[in-house]
C-alpha cells in the first residue's frame, strides 16, 4: 500500500521547508530563500536558545515542512513565534515553545511539554471568534500510533493555558456548516465496538457538540483527508481497510442541519477490491473517490492478477456521483491504463501469456496491449511502454489513434 498506512505519514524531522531531515546540534537552523527579517533573526537565535541536541519537527498533517510559526496571536500588533522541537536526551518528548520579540531580540516567553513523541497536528486558529488565536496540538506516542491526544491552549497572561485535552483518532478543522467560523471534526472510538465522527464548536474554553454520525466499526482507518465535494460542500474522506481484500470510503459532511455519511441513504458507498485512496486526481480542488468493478468475463478471485477496472468519481452531498475517469489496473505488476473517454464502459480485459489485452465489448476488437518481460529476455519485437530496473513493458500491436500508448502508466506507489 502506498506510503505505508494511508493517512499516517512518516513524521519529518525538519528545520524549515527544504532542509535536511536531521541537522547536527550546531547546524540546526538553515535559511530558506526569501525569508523575512523576523524569521531570519529567530533562526539565528534558536541556535543559542535551543538545547544542543534538539531536533525541530514538522507535524504529520502538514502541507509544508514547517516547524516555526510566526503570528500575532492576540491581535495586539506584536508578532509571536511558536517553535516545535524535541530533545532525544529527554526520550524525544516534544516541546512547544512560544517566543516574543523584546529589545529587537526573540526571547522565550512560555513553553509546554505535553506527553508525546510525535506531533500529528499543529494549528493556530481563532476558534471562538474572540480575536485571540488558540494553539491546537495533536500528539501521538509515535508517528504510527492511531490513538492521539488533542490539546488546545490559549495565550493568556504571557503563558499558554491548556483548556481542552481529549483523545482522538482523526482531526479536521474547517468551516463545515458555513457559519463563518471553524468547527472541529473528531473521529474517535474503538475498532469492533463503535466509531463516531463528531462536530464541535469551541466555546468558553470547551468543546460543544453540534452533531455526530456513526462510522463502520470494523474499519481499519488508513487515510483521513479533508477536501471538497462536487457541489462545493466541505467533507472528510475516510479510506479504510475492511478485512483482507476489501476497502471502504466513508465521506462525512454537514447537510445544513446535521452530520451525515454521504450516500448512506442509498446504502453507503460500495466496497472496493484495491487500495484506492481518495485524492484530487485532476487538481480541480474536488476530491475523487476510487471504485472497482470486474470487467466482463471475469470472476473475482483472491489474486493479485485480477485486472480490475477502476472508476474515479466525485460525490455531491445528496449522494449523487459523477464519473471523472476510468482505468484498467494490474495490481501484481503495478501499472494502470487510462481508458480514453470514448471507451468508458465499453471495454473488457483478456489475459494473455505475460500480458493483458483490452478489447471492445461490442465486437471484440483489440484496442490496447501490454506485455511484460525480464530485460534479459532476448529477441522480441515491441514498442516499449515503460522500463524499470529489471522489467520491460511493451506492446506488439500497432498504435490506434483512439487508444494511444501514452495511456499506459507504471507507478508502484499507486498500490
Amino acid at each position: 500500500m502506498r506510503k505505508g498506512i494511508g493517512w499516517i505519514t512518516i513524521l519529518m524531522i525538519t528545520l524549515l521547508a527544504g532542509c535536511d531531515l536531521v541537522k547536527s546540534p550546531n547546524d540546526l537552523i538553515a535559511s530558506p530563500e526569501q525569508q523575512d527579517e523576523l524569521k531570519s533573526k529567530l533562526e539565528q537565535q534558536l541556535k543559542i536558545l535551543l538545547p544542543s541536541s534538539s531536533e525541530l519537527v514538522t507535524p504529520v498533517q502538514s502541507d509544508k515542512n514547517q516547524s516555526i510559526f510566526i503570528e500575532d496571536l492576540d491581535d495586539d500588533g506584536q508578532q509571536e513565534a511558536v517553535v516545535l522541537y524535541r530533545n532525544p536526551q529527554q526520550k524525544s518528548q516534544v516541546h512547544v515553545m512560544l517566543l516574543q520579540e523584546e529589545d529587537n531580540e526573540w526571547q522565550e516567553t512560555a513553553k509546554v511539554e505535553p506527553e508525546g513523541q510525535a506531533i500529528d497536528y499543529f494549528g493556530l486558529h481563532d476558534l471562538d471568534k474572540d480575536g485571540v488565536m488558540e494553539v491546537v496540538v495533536g500528539l501521538g506516542e509515535s508517528e504510527f500510533e492511531t490513538k492521539k491526544q488533542l490539546m488546545i491552549y490559549v495565550w493568556q497572561d504571557r503563558s499558554l493555558k491548556k483548556t481542552v485535552e481529549r483523545s482522538y483518532e482523526g482531526l479536521d478543522i474547517s468551516d463545515y456548516n458555513t457559519d463563518d467560523r471553524l468547527e472541529l471534526l473528531l473521529v474517535e472510538g474503538e475498532r469492533r465496538a463503535s466509531y463516531n465522527a463528531e462536530l464541535f464548536h469551541y466555546e468558553l474554553g470547551d468543546l460543544v457538540s453540534l452533531s455526530a454520525v456513526s462510522l463502520n466499526s470494523y474499519a481499519f482507518h488508513q487515510q483521513m483527508k479533508s477536501g471538497k465535494l462536487n457541489d462545493g460542500n466541505h467533507a472528510l474522506f475516510i479510506d479504510s481497510a475492511i478485512g483482507v481484500n476489501s476497502m471502504l470510503t466513508e465521506i462525512i459532511a454537514y447537510d445544513g442541519t446535521k452530520l451525515i455519511k454521504v450516500g448512506a441513504e442509498q446504502g453507503d458507498l460500495g466496497f472496493k477490491s484495491l487500495p484506492l485512496y481518495s485524492t484530487d486526481l485532476n487538481e480541480d480542488d474536488i476530491m475523487e473517490v476510487g471504485e472497482t468493478y470486474l470487467p466482463e468475463g471475469w470472476v473475482e478471485e483472491d489474486s493479485t492478477e485480477t485486472p480490475y477496472l477502476v472508476r474515479y468519481v466525485t460525490y455531491s452531498i445528496n449522494g449523487t456521483s459523477k464519473k471523472v475517469t476510468e482505468r484498467a489496473t494490474n495490481l501484481e505488476h503495478t501499472f494502470y491504463i487510462d481508458i480514453p473517454e470514448k471507451w468508458h464502459g465499453k471495454v473488457t480485459i483478456k489475459s494473455i501469456e505475460n500480458g493483458i489485452q483490452i478489447l471492445s465489448l461490442a465486437n471484440n476488437d483489440l484496442l490496447f496491449e501490454v506485455k511484460w518481460a525480464n530485460k534479459e529476455t532476448p529477441d522480441y519485437a515491441h514498442t516499449i511502454l515503460e522500463e524499470t530496473k529489471d522489467m520491460i513493458y511493451y506492446t506488439t500491436i500497432e498504435e490506434r489513434p483512439d487508444f494511444p500508448v501514452e495511456v499506459f502508466h507504471l507507478e508502484q506507489y499507486e498500490f
